[in-house]
C-alpha cells in the first residue's frame, strides 16, 4: 500500500507540474521573475501551513535537523526555481520538460552512492528503453542531429538538472525522520521570503499589470503545481526510492509537451505519440520487480 500511494503521490505532482509550464511562459511575458515566484511559493507555503494547521501536524523541527532543511529548500526551491523559471523564459515548454528527464539517471546514481540505494537490472533495463525513446522524441527522429543545449533558455534548465537531483538526496534523508507536508511548507516559505526580498520595492507596478486571467492563473499555479505538488513529491518521495520517484519525470515531460501543444501551438506530432510511448513502457518496465545490482560500498 505504501508504494502504490508513493506511485499515486509521484504521479499527482508531474501532471500538474507537466501543465504548468506553458502557463508560467504566459506570465512571464507580464511579470518578474521575482514577483512571479514570490507569488508561486508564497500561496504554495500559505496552503500547506493552512493543511498542517487544519490537519494538527508539527511544524516545528529539531534543531539537528534545520540544518539539513534548509539546505534541501536551498537547493529544490531557490536555485532550482531560479534557473527553470528563468529557462522558461528562453526556450519552449516542451525543451523544458525533456531537458528535466535527465534527473532520473544524475538522481539515480546519486542515490546509489550517496543513499547506498541498489540499481536493479529492471531499472536499469526501463531507463534505457525511456531514454532511448527520449532521443527520438525531442530530435523528432533524426537523433543523428540532437542538440540538447541549443539556447540560453536550454542550458539553464540543464543546470536545474542537477539542483533537483542534489534536493532529492538531501530530502530523502530528512524525510526518514519528518513529515512531507510541514518539510515542503518550510521550505517553500523559505523561497517566498527570499524572493520577496530579492524583488519587493517593484512588486506595486506588477500587481496592477495583472488582468483577471492571469490573476486565476497565479492563484491555480500556487495551490497546484506549488504548494501541493511539492508536498505530493515528498510524499511520494518518502514511500520510494529515489531513482523510482524521479522515473515518473518522464511522465511529466509527455504532460509539458501536450500541454504546451493545446496551449502554445507547440508541435506535437502522431510520431511523438509512438515516441513517447516507448517511454511509457521504459517507465513500466523500471518500476517494477527488481533484480538488484551491487550497492555503492562506503
Amino acid at each position: 500500500m505504501g508504494r502504490l500511494s508513493g506511485f499515486l503521490y509521484v504521479t499527482a505532482a508531474v501532471l500538474f507540474w507537466g501543465a504548468y509550464f506553458p502557463f508560467a511562459k504566459i506570465l512571464l511575458r507580464k511579470i518578474s521573475l521575482a514577483f512571479f515566484l514570490t507569488l508561486r511559493l508564497g500561496i504554495g507555503a500559505a496552503v500547506l501551513y493552512a493543511l498542517c494547521a487544519f490537519l494538527r501536524k508539527p511544524l516545528t523541527f529539531p534543531r539537528r535537523d534545520l540544518f539539513w532543511i534548509a539546505l534541501g529548500g536551498a537547493f529544490g526551491v531557490l536555485l532550482h526555481q531560479l534557473l527553470q523559471v528563468e529557462g522558461i523564459k528562453y526556450t519552449s515548454a516542451t525543451n523544458v520538460g525533456w531537458i528535466l528527464t535527465l534527473i532520473p539517471p544524475v538522481t539515480g546514481l546519486m542515490a546509489w552512492a550517496f543513499l547506498k540505494e541498489s540499481i536493479s537490472l529492471r531499472q536499469a533495463v526501463g531507463l534505457t528503453v525511456a531514454m532511448t525513446g527520449l532521443l527520438f522524441f525531442i530530435s523528432r527522429g533524426h537523433v543523428e542531429g540532437l542538440s540538447l543545449i541549443r539556447n540560453y533558455g536550454d542550458l539553464l534548465c540543464f543546470l536545474s538538472v542537477f539542483t533537483w537531483s542534489i534536493y532529492n538526496i538531501i530530502n530523502k534523508y530528512a524525510l526518514l525522520r519528518h513529515d512531507p507536508m510541514p518539510l515542503s511548507a518550510l521550505q517553500m516559505a523559505m523561497g517566498f521570503a527570499f524572493f520577496f526580498a530579492l524583488g519587493a520595492q517593484g512588486f506595486s507596478a506588477e500587481v496592477a499589470s495583472l488582468g483577471t486571467y492571469e490573476w486565476g492563473l497565479v492563484v491555480a499555479i500556487g495551490i497546484l503545481p506549488s504548494g501541493l505538488a511539492y508536498h505530493w513529491w515528498n510524499a511520494g518521495l518518502k514511500r520510494l526510492p529515489a531513482l523510482d520517484t524521479n522515473l515518473f519525470l518522464f511522465v511529466e515531460a509527455i504532460f509539458a509537451s501536450l500541454t504546451g501543444h493545446w496551449v502554445l501551438g507547440e508541435e506535437f506530432t502522431l510520431a511523438m505519440s509512438l515516441y513517447a510511448l516507448v517511454i511509457f513502457v521504459g517507465v513500466y518496465i523500471a518500476i517494477g520487480g527488481r533484480t538488484s545490482l551491487p550497492r555503492a560500498k562506503g
